[in-house]
C-alpha cells in the first residue's frame, strides 16, 4: 500500500514538473522575437533582395524561422549570431529572413517542411542548397563555404528554382 502511494506521489510530482517546464518554455518562446534580437541586416524575400544579389554578385541566404521554435532560437543564438557566421553571411550573401508564423505560404514556397529551414539561391533564383534543423556554427560555416566554392566554380544542382 505504501508503494502505491509513493508511485502516485512520484507521478503527481512528475506531472507538476512537466507542466512547469512546458509553461516556462512556451512563455519564454512567446517573449523571443528574433528579428528584434539579431545583429544581421535581414532583407524580406522578394524582388529587392534578388536585385541586390544580382547587383552584388552574391547568392541569397534564406532563413525560415518561427519565434516559438526552440530549435530556431538555438540555431539563431549559437550559430547565426556568432561573429564568424554573421560576418560570413553579411560578406558573402544577401541575407533574407522569413517568419514562418507570419508568412507560411511564402515559407512553403521556398520548400519549408519544418523550422528552421535554410535555403541558398543564386542571384537568379536557382536553388543551390536546402537544409533543415539545428546545425552548429562550425558545421554551418563548412556548409556555407563549400556551397560558395561550388557555386563559384559553376557547379549548380539540376533541380528546382524558387516557387517550384
Amino acid at each position: 500500500m505504501k508503494t502505491t502511494r509513493n508511485k502516485g506521489q512520484w507521478f503527481a510530482l512528475s506531472l507538476a514538473l512537466c507542466s512547469i517546464f512546458l509553461w516556462s518554455s512556451v512563455s519564454y518562446a512567446a517573449t523571443w522575437n528574433y528579428l528584434n534580437e539579431t545583429n544581421i541586416k535581414w532583407f524580406s524575400f522578394g524582388d529587392e533582395a534578388f536585385a541586390k544579389a544580382r547587383k552584388s554578385g552574391k547568392p541569397v541566404y534564406v532563413f525560415v524561422f518561427a519565434d516559438w521554435c526552440n530549435w530556431c532560437k538555438k540555431f539563431e543564438t549559437e550559430a547565426l549570431e556568432t561573429p564568424t557566421i554573421r560576418a560570413l553571411i553579411e560578406k558573402e550573401f544577401v541575407p533574407v529572413a522569413i517568419d514562418f508564423t507570419k508568412f507560411p505560404d511564402l515559407a512553403k514556397q521556398v520548400g519549408t517542411i519544418g523550422v528552421p529551414t535554410n535555403v541558398l539561391y543564386t542571384p537568379e533564383g536557382k536553388k543551390l542548397l536546402r537544409f533543415y534543423g539545428y546545425i552548429g556554427p562550425k558545421d554551418l560555416e563548412e556548409i556555407l563555404l563549400k556551397t560558395l566554392d561550388r557555386w563559384r566554380r559553376g557547379e549548380l544542382p539540376e533541380e528546382d528554382e524558387f516557387g517550384n
